[in-house]
């Protein structure tokens, strides 16, 4: 369940939101503390000013006395009214309390008595009936000797205003929680929606429509890239799948042949008694046949553990000059039932590589080089170093290579025409070649000129990274 994307990014965004939203409550709650205990404390320092500049007036006109005593029995507003939460009291140095507001003197309370600076000290108290009081205690000096004023109101109402604040965020906070996940949850399943599109478009499409493609134009942003692969993917598919039907389609074309040679040789053979020369010959024909489709069934197999990564190339170091020599040995007879003179030279080369591939690259390379030569023609091999890596050259005599036909050459079951009084072999070789090359890091290429023979050119680093299979 949790490996939805949809309910990730729903979890994420609540979680997210329920930090900022109650990291945003507490701000706002403790901003709205700090405002109201600010205005509480003004109003309180205008209070005391007020007591403060009475005074200092009555002091100024001898009367200090008299406004003492009217301080004491006021007798209108909130201060003449018992206990109603706001209070003033006026206290010696001493600590002697001179003067009570009546709505202290009435209930016979008082404020806690503290000296207090001549900036005013604020504190935060339990006040009469365990009510929160916010009082400030200031000094002055009189012709008497210091006096401190206090000044106190209660804060219930600034506490009431918090706990309403508090009550609403906590029925606000739930509601908002969960429209919003509604809403974002909503809102993600929009947003997805091109991604569930994108897949249905992509199920849609099996190995009996590969030619399809998803529509990148009309696309989000976010998929376009996404699509621009799987279109690439689905070509590279369509691709293998199209060469996979024609190398199967090839290949049963391939050995539909020797097997129709065979069975027409058995019928016509055995169709009548013959005499046993007739037999031998028949079976000499069948046997040759056998060779060819084993050899083609042999490169076929070669080719398909090729590509399905099967084959475990074994890099070893090696001399080039012996290993071309050793593929002269191999073919020495084919070139000498044709007259082909064969030379080699070259400096010394070594290099990192798999022996038998190497050598059936260079083999298939020779044998087309006989093949496809002239009688008594020649093949020159020569093996240098270019720019720190092998390189070798095979350079026949023989009728070449058309132009167009360059690039083929290499393609599975591709062959000369037959019509050129050549052999004609399963056109597997050179695909088999440049697979092997390619494995080995290298490259191979051919120049040919028509009726004056072709050179193939083999490019092989000499410490190569071999990738089993495929190189």
């Amino acid at each position: 369940m949790f490996n939805s994307i949809k309910l990730r990014l729903v979890i994420w965004f609540l979680v997210v939101f329920s930090i900022f939203f109650a990291g945003l409550e507490l701000f706002l709650y403790y901003k709205l503390e700090e405002v109201t205990i600010h205005l509480a404390d003004e109003h309180l320092k205008s209070e005391v000013d007020t007591l403060a500049n009475l005074m200092a007036i009555e002091e100024a006109q001898g009367q200090l006395e008299s406004e003492l005593q009217e301080l004491a029995a006021a007798v209108t507003g909130v201060y003449a009214e018992k206990l109603s939460g706001h209070y003033y009291q006026l206290v010696s140095s001493d600590g002697v309390i001179l003067v009570r507001s009546p709505s202290l003197s009435l209930g016979d309370v008082s404020l806690p008595v503290y000296i207090g600076t001549p900036e005013g000290d604020y504190r935060t108290v339990s006040g009469p009936n365990n009510v929160p009081l916010r009082i400030i205690s200031q000094s002055f000096q009189f012709s008497v000797g210091t006096l401190t004023f206090q000044a106190g109101d209660s804060l219930k109402d600034t506490y009431d205003l918090l706990s309403s604040f508090r009550k609403i965020i906590l029925f606000v906070f739930p509601f908002v929680f969960i429209v919003c996940g509604i809403g974002v949850f909503l809102m993600t399943g929009w947003a997805l929606r091109p991604l569930k599109t994108f897949t249905s478009k992509i199920g849609q499409i099996t190995e009996e429509n590969l030619g399809e493609r998803v529509e990148e134009r009309g696309a989000v942003m976010e998929l376009k890239p996404l699509a621009a692969s799987f279109n690439t993917m689905l070509g590279h598919l369509e691709e293998s799948f199209s060469r996979q039907k024609q190398f199967l389609s090839d290949a049963s074309h391939e050995l539909r042949t020797p097997t129709s040679i065979i069975k027409s040789f058995c019928d016509v053979t055995l169709g009548r008694e013959r005499a046993p020369n007739d037999y031998k010959e028949a079976l000499r024909k069948i046997g040759d046949t056998v060779n060819r489709m084993c050899d083609i069934i042999n490169r076929i197999l070669v080719i398909s553990r090729l590509d399905n990564k099967t084959i475990q190339f074994k890099p070893v170091k090696m001399e080039l000059m012996d290993l071309m020599k050793d593929v002269l040995k191999l073919i020495e007879p084919s070139a000498a039932n044709k007259g082909i003179v064969i030379k080699i030279e070259g400096t010394g080369v070594s290099i990192r590589g798999d022996r038998e591939g190497l050598t059936e690259v260079f083999t298939n390379i020779v044998e087309n080089a006989i093949k496809y030569n002239k009688p008594s023609g020649r093949v020159d091999i020569n093996v240098s170093d270019l720019n720190g890596n092998a390189l070798v050259e095979i350079q026949d005599t023989g009728i070449g290579i058309p132009e167009i036909e360059k690039e083929k050459i290499f393609d599975r079951f591709y062959r000369v025409d037959a019509s050129r009084g050549v052999t004609v072999g399963s056109g597997l070789g050179l695909s088999i070649v440049r697979t092997i090359v390619e494995a080995h890091g290298g490259t191979v290429e051919v120049t040919s000129n028509l009726g004056q023979g072709s050179t193939f050119h083999v490019y092989l680093p000499k410490n190569p990274e071999i990738k089993n299979g495929t190189a």
